[in-house]
């Protein structure tokens, strides 16, 4: 063949690995070639993809030099009388030959028991390992010891263990470990020792599995124990108490927190005996953040009944907060006032207003002058929260960037960015994103906007976004 020890490196790498085992004995050249495989997916869900077994025969025939750089297993259902056998004989196979990516996708019935092999806590080459899902962890080896692991990802994984903690000795066994990816958590479901620690981790995501309607969540406390993380993306459902927060090192953050339904934090919900969180030292824990989002209304309300402990955020340039319509903003002027340095608000939802004042401010068409005719030319009974009240804490602000994600143009709307665009001194750019509407309302909208007075050095810019399918 002409073909260049690349290309053909390349087409063996599309092979089975029985088929290449095959090729590798037909032809000395491609046996050289042969020496390194690009990866290896095994997923019975396709269509002639065969057995477990027939893979792993096809894995065995390979020579033993043979590495293998990524493996991935997506197994689904019943795939023989032997299968977590062959499953767990193909692990220890390829974990001798140098793979870099181990990827395991692995559902197990609700009566089965699975038991990873150890070999995949000793591996020595590993540098990414992603476990799942409904996969439960029993046990890791006194011996465990990933020493090049630097991404950890974990999905619907349960960790079990009743002598320690399973989910701790894991991460003790990864000394360079970067990135960890925790998705669709259950912790009600684990034992565990409430306890994410490590000395290395830099980039953490914690997503908790939300079922809609819960109704109640006992969850003790979780610390965290990661000095030199920088990125920490949060979902949860609160638990009782964060004990100790050690994120000192943190620059990005995103924190979405959910009560179950029908608690608040005030416990004004809650039924006798339930324990309202305090989220007061993951608050003051986040003291070193530049870009903050706080990507839930619950997430908001939570810094004002928590607002004592909001610190300082003398790092903070960029926020961002969730709302809703009628959603309170009286945890705004808390922020700002705190965040000295802040350079970029971000609105990630619609403006507020009083919806309780009602007179047609709840209506969402675009405002024109035709409609003040019959009206009192009076602002005395306008329709602002008293949460904002006259909007003063906006005037020792330094902001430069407004964003408003989803601007309808009302006329509470433009009474609320009169007030942005008169009291924020610094401001520069406001960034107003609406939905797609005909041409005549785009001129509307921007010409309400633009007539504001505002600062010679503020611009303003409109993004029309379509809507988003019903489908």
């Amino acid at each position: 063949s002409t073909l260049s020890n690349d290309i053909i490196s390349n087409i063996v790498s599309f092979l089975s690995a029985k088929d290449a085992a095959v090729a590798s004995v037909l032809s000395k050249r491609w046996q050289n070639i042969y020496t390194i495989v690009p990866n290896l997916e095994f997923d019975n869900t396709l269509e002639n993809q065969g057995s477990l077994t027939d893979f792993l025969n096809g894995l065995l025939a390979l020579p033993a030099s043979t590495r293998i750089k990524n493996v991935s297993i997506k197994r689904r259902g019943r795939d023989g009388p032997n299968r977590d056998a062959d499953l767990n004989r193909f692990l220890c196979n390829v974990l001798k030959r140098g793979v870099l990516k181990l990827k395991l996708d692995i559902w197990v019935t609700l009566d089965g028991r699975y038991s990873l092999p150890v070999e995949v806590f000793t591996c020595k080459t590993l540098v990414e390992l992603e476990l799942g899902s409904i996969l439960q962890i029993d046990l890791v080896p006194e011996n465990a010891l990933l020493p090049a692991l630097k991404t950890l990802i974990i999905d619907a994984v349960q960790f079990s263990d009743q002598s320690g903690c399973a989910f701790q000795k894991l991460l003790s066994s990864c000394p360079v470990l970067v990135e960890l990816r925790m998705l669709n958590v259950q912790w009600e479901h684990w034992q565990w020792s409430r306890r994410v620690s490590s000395p290395t981790l830099e980039k953490l995501t914690m997503n908790h599995r939300y079922h809609f309607g819960n109704t109640y969540y006992d969850m003790e406390g979780i610390t965290f124990d990661t000095p030199s993380l920088t990125s920490l993306k949060y979902y949860d459902l609160p638990p009782k108490s964060y004990p100790t927060v050690n994120l000192d090192s943190l620059v990005e953050a995103t924190i979405s927190l959910t009560l179950p339904l029908h608690h608040a934090w005030t416990g004004k919900h809650a039924r006798r005996g339930d324990t309202v969180p305090s989220v007061t030292n993951l608050i003051k824990g986040l003291r070193n953040v530049e870009t903050l989002n706080l990507s839930s209304t619950d997430t908001v309300a939570a810094f004002y009944f928590s607002n004592e402990a909001i610190p300082v955020f003398e790092n903070l340039h960029r926020l961002s907060i969730a709302t809703e319509r009628e959603f309170c903003w009286r945890t705004l002027p808390y922020l700002l006032k705190k965040s000295p340095n802040l350079e970029s608000l971000v609105i990630g939802g619609p403006l507020h207003y009083n919806y309780q004042l009602g007179d047609g401010y709840e209506s969402e068409e675009i405002y024109s002058e035709d409609d003040d005719e019959e009206e009192s030319e009076s602002d005395d009974d306008e329709p602002i929260c008293e949460c904002l009240s006259d909007y003063s804490f906006l005037e020792s602000c330094l902001v430069k960037t407004v964003e408003i994600s989803e601007y309808s143009g009302t006329k509470i709307e433009l009474k609320h960015m009169k007030h942005f665009l008169e009291k924020l001194s610094c401001l520069e750019l406001v960034k107003v994103f609406s939905h797609e509407r005909d041409e005549e309302e785009h001129v509307q909208l921007r010409t309400n906007l633009l007539n504001l007075p505002r600062s010679s050095k503020c611009k303003i810019k409109f993004e029309f976004i379509p809507p988003r399918s019903s489908v």
